[in-house]
């Protein structure tokens, strides 16, 4: 964990007018709210958090670990663009995890991710949002979802 930051306004997502996030699956598409994006550095890794909800009964986490960045790089506001990969049956697909939240009483059961993706298109550092899709397979329950994101907004934490 990092023992301090700075340039951290809360408030920042509050004005992601642009945003956008969808959750589908074999029923439909449905449209989630923000709940946090949040971009920290660690060495020369980026690591950026995504959380988004829908009414209160299931959330969606995007957890991308981006490396390979010297300490200049680690400064700016990127990501590489492309797919990130999660798999329980491939030790070096480790990077994109996607989990799945359903409500379960007051609490909410994270779901078990076996196999997920997470794919960057577009990253405005200028205006620090980002845009893309994820992909996700969770066991016990068996579900597969997809869904997609634009302009999303982010707060980096140095």
């Amino acid at each position: 964990m990092f023992s301090a930051c700075s340039d951290y306004d809360p408030a920042a997502l509050l004005n992601c007018e642009k945003a956008a996030f969808n959750l589908a699956d074999s029923n439909g598409v449905n449209s989630l709210k923000l709940l946090s994006a949040n971009m920290l550095r660690n060495q020369n890794l980026k690591l950026l958090s995504i959380e988004a909800y829908f009414k209160d009964s299931v959330r969606v986490v995007l957890n991308v670990a981006d490396a390979g960045y010297n300490s200049a790089g680690l400064q700016h506001d990127s990501l590489h663009t492309g797919s990130y990969l999660f798999s329980t049956r491939q030790v070096n697909a480790s990077s994109g995890k996607v989990v799945l939240g359903v409500k379960n009483g007051k609490d909410y059961k994270f779901l078990t991710t076996d196999t997920s993706s997470i794919t960057i298109f577009e990253v405005d550092v200028i205006n620090r949002t980002i845009s893309g899709s994820y992909y996700v397979e969770t066991v016990n329950p068996a579900m597969k979802m997809h869904g997609g994101f634009s302009k999303v907004c982010f707060l980096s934490i140095q």
